[in-house]
């Protein structure tokens, strides 16, 4: 990001950012931030954040120049974070075999089980497997378990995702609309809940 001056009106271009400096009718100088938007119907147009009026020309110069530092600095933070995923997703701890699962519904809770066939470098291959019971939770509703080795799908690769938790990497797979996480919870099942 670079700063730029320009004159008349005075801007402040601070990409994707600018600020536009004036003077009120009292003779306060004014900054008015803006950020240009990216998306959207209004993409390409920016859009007023804040805009302020100030005692003298120092106090508007601070509120810039703190402004400006608090967008790299949290620029520099994205990029940080950013890199820090991208190495961690080269340590990830999947393994052919290893079982995946996603829990979905509005009114109701389905599981759907994936096993992973092969490991790539920031991605893995799953195919779906089928469940069985593990025992009843009252009407409609039961514990289910994946079914090993039980392929009920077609096999597809799917990225490796990574969060930062307490700046400690967690891993999961992206699978379009949803998340895929391991399964933990061995014979005792996962709930699910259903209508039909």
């Amino acid at each position: 990001m670079q700063t730029t001056l320009t004159a008349a009106p005075e801007v402040i271009n601070f990409a994707p950012y600018k600020f536009e400096l004036s003077i009120n009718a009292k003779g306060k100088p004014i900054a008015r931030f803006f950020k240009l938007l990216s998306v959207g119907k209004n993409k390409g147009q920016f859009k007023q954040l804040e805009g302020f009026y100030f005692e003298n020309e120092e106090r508007r110069k601070q509120y810039i120049d703190k402004k400006i530092a608090t967008i790299k600095e949290r620029e520099e933070d994205k990029q940080s974070i950013k890199q820090r995923k991208e190495e961690a997703k080269a340590d990830h701890n999947f393994k052919v075999g290893d079982i995946l699962y996603q829990s979905w519904g509005y009114e109701q809770t389905n599981i759907d089980f994936y096993q992973i066939t092969a490991v790539l470098n920031k991605s893995v291959r799953i195919r779906k497997i089928s469940q069985e019971m593990v025992k009843s939770a009252g009407f409609m509703c039961e514990y289910v378990k994946p079914s090993k080795d039980s392929f009920i799908g077609e096999e597809s690769t799917h990225p490796i995702k990574v969060y930062l938790w307490n700046d400690k990497p967690n891993y999961s797979v992206s699978n379009g609309r949803h998340s895929l996480t391991m399964y933990t919870d061995g014979d005792k099942g996962i709930y699910q809940s259903h209508y039909a």
